[in-house]
């Protein structure tokens, strides 16, 4: 498909780092694009950032949402959506006949993967038997029968949470007391996974917190681009740094082992149904790189990544929309290990104006 003018791109919740980050990174694409963002709420900055937006309902009003968002696509003429709230991408992804039927092509997985993605403990007994490193996962009741001292420490999180909302760490057998037997079903938990580049095989509580918080330096992180018939587009791979479950610093790197590690990996989860630019979070401990999440989506890091030349949301485009080859797309997906980034909170300021308007 070829297009004389700018694309016409849908994002939705640009009130969250993903949708902003999404933002940022068509900004900087070698390509013409008009951004419509879409939130449910007015006051969402990502929308200012945008040359058009609209308000559109919650999710968990899922066919008032569709039949909303459809509405749009229209009146904008929308070519591409790209669904940045994991709780959105279970209703696009099952409704992407209705979309592309209107001349939209939404970025996302099959409804399958999502599926799996969506649960950690499914995650994990899927990714395991298909040789895919990942934490030993249990639900709470499983692992209250079955810990020993040498179990700890351990995370427990949300088995579909995002953003470390709702992780706390275990770190002997009396903190299992502050969890109900009735919290079990939504809760799961997880080994720690050591980083090598600590030096010790059983972490201290000062191993494990921070000032109070959940340490979280030396995460490895794997993204890639799946493109439309299963081939690995691109591989971007870094060490980083969070804070509460956010980014401040990515360091990537071009270890030989560690891309052709990503190469095998991406290739599992094609073969699964995921499409598009994913994620792996994780870490690389003495046995190598193990994981503990899969992101089927678009990040908030994306647009650092597109600082850095690895422009997963402009290779999306190209590959399922435009229709590009592989060899085309490949420039929008090379970086250099030679640059770090550091992340930070910045301001947008927004006429009033604009915001009574969508109220």
């Amino acid at each position: 498909m070829e297009y004389s003018g700018a694309v016409n791109i849908a994002i939705t919740g640009v009130g969250a780092g993903t949708g902003q980050a999404v933002i940022r990174a068509l900004r900087r694409a070698a390509l013409p694009c008009r951004l419509l963002g879409l939130d449910a709420n007015p006051w969402s900055a990502g929308l200012y950032q945008c040359d058009a937006r609209g308000l559109i309902p919650r999710v968990s009003d899922e066919e008032r949402y569709l039949v909303a968002l459809e509405g749009l696509i229209v009146q904008h003429k929308i070519d591409a959506l790209f669904p940045c709230l994991d709780v959105e991408l279970p209703a696009v992804s099952r409704s992407e006949d209705r979309f592309r039927a209107l001349g939209c092509r939404p970025i996302v997985s099959s409804p399958d993967f999502i599926r799996i993605a969506r649960d950690k403990l499914v995650t994990y007994r899927v990714l395991s038997s298909r040789d895919v490193p990942f934490a030993r996962t249990l639900t709470l009741s499983d692992f209250r029968r079955s810990c020993t001292p040498t179990s700890f420490p351990a995370i427990v999180k949300p088995k579909s949470g995002a953003g470390s909302v709702g992780v706390t760490v275990l770190l002997e057998c009396a903190d299992l007391e502050c969890y109900r037997p009735d919290s079990d079903d939504g809760d799961i938990v997880q080994e720690y996974l050591v980083p090598a580049s600590w030096g010790v095989k059983t972490p201290s509580p000062h191993d494990v917190m921070k000032r109070g918080r959940l340490r979280q330096d030396e995460e490895f992180k794997l993204n890639g681009v799946i493109a439309p018939d299963g081939s690995i587009a691109g591989v971007f791979i870094s060490v980083t740094a969070m804070n509460a479950g956010t980014t401040f610093r990515i360091c990537p790197t071009k270890d030989p082992e560690l891309l052709s590690f990503s190469h095998r990996v991406l290739s599992v989860l094609a073969e699964m149904g995921a499409a598009g630019p994913c994620q792996l979070q994780g870490r690389i401990t003495e046995e190598g790189p193990v994981f503990y999440e899969l992101n089927p989506r678009c990040t908030a890091s994306t647009a650092a990544r597109a600082g850095m030349g690895f422009n997963d949301c402009e290779a999306a485009l190209r590959l399922f929309v435009l229709g590009e080859e592989l060899t085309s797309v490949a420039p929008r997906l090379s970086y250099s290990a030679d640059t770090v980034c550091l992340r930070y909170v910045t301001e947008h300021l927004v006429p009033r104006a604009d915001i009574e308007r969508l109220l």
